[in-house]
């Protein structure tokens, strides 16, 4: 086994820690380090990133027997999903080829156990092995919820960094699509890389698009064959609800636009894995970004429950 699991001082919503995961199950796993750029030395705060996710969200629903008024039921819909806390993936900063091969790993593992996988980041360069981990699937498609398209193919001597995850993906050969969605401002794309990603048919819908649009229908023109990867990068929303990043832009996504645009995502479709990234501790205000990741892993767990994405 090339990788191993460090059990959470804290378990996601107080639910079951696990070693190993049942078949029909789903595996919550964080996975602090992926690929640092050479510049790039994580802090304590950042390495503590998916704990503090389990504390926020567990402190948020002291009680998730209790009604959840956006499910109109228990969340978990009176134990209807089964649902286990791995642990952390064992990463350190400075071994990214080691990091990469631990997350990949463990993530095919637990498909191969007929489970699905949720991540819990760490930066987005986390997501490209956590990506490859789903290589059983013969048509996957990504939904990418995120300010910005990560299409550089390299930053420096780096292309396997957090702005290089879509052009990585896109080079994956089970990969028949991608819906880029709540993009906007600036960020490290340039011409070259907006002409690449829609030449390869990625479809980039901006913060404007969805709200003259709709997340309906956004979501509706996600091909319905293979499966779907919902992949979100939290500095989406706007940073009044999410100041916790690395990346502040204003004017993004609100919470609801993206528990919307999951549920239909979700809707009549198998869910493949579902990852969040690109939470920073250290800039967050009163666990406001902590809670809402937290929520956001919520919103897909909910939706499982009540099987529209099985």
């Amino acid at each position: 086994m090339t990788y191993t699991f460090e059990p959470a001082a804290e378990t996601f919503l107080g639910l079951p820690a696990a070693a190993e995961v049942r078949p029909g199950s789903v595996a919550i796993f964080g996975a602090v380090h992926g690929t640092a750029y050479p510049y790039t030395i994580y802090g304590a705060s950042v390495t503590a990133s998916p704990d503090a996710v389990r504390r926020a969200i567990t402190a948020a629903s002291v009680h998730i027997d209790h009604w959840d008024f956006d499910f109109d039921g228990p969340l978990l819909n009176d134990g209807t999903l089964d649902v286990v806390d791995l642990g952390d993936v064992a990463t350190k900063h400075d071994d990214n080829p080691g990091n990469r091969k631990a997350i990949e790993a463990a993530t095919r593992d637990i498909r191969l156990a007929g489970a699905i996988p949720i991540l819990i980041g760490g930066d987005d360069s986390a997501a490209i092995p956590f990506m490859r981990g789903l290589a059983d699937v013969d048509n996957l498609h990504i939904l990418q919820i995120d300010a910005h398209i990560d299409w550089r193919d390299r930053i420096g001597d780096e292309t396997l960094g957090y702005s290089s995850t879509m052009r990585r993906a896109s080079e994956l050969p089970f990969v028949r699509s991608m819906t880029q969605v709540g993009i906007r401002a600036v960020g490290s794309a340039r011409r070259e890389e907006v002409e690449t990603a829609k030449a390869w048919g990625s479809r980039l819908v901006t913060v404007r698009q969805v709200r003259a649009s709709g997340v309906a229908e956004i979501a509706d023109a996600i091909p319905r064959d293979g499966a779907l990867l919902i992949h979100i990068d939290v500095d989406a929303l706007d940073p009044s609800i999410c100041p916790g990043v690395n990346a502040t832009s204003p004017g993004g996504l609100w919470l609801e636009e993206v528990t919307d645009l999951i549920a239909s995502a979700m809707t009549g479709r198998t869910l493949a894995g579902f990852s969040i990234v690109e939470f920073q501790p250290k800039a967050d205000v009163n666990d406001m970004t902590a809670t809402v990741v937290g929520r956001l892993i919520c919103h897909v767990l909910g939706n499982l429950a009540r099987k529209n994405g099985r």
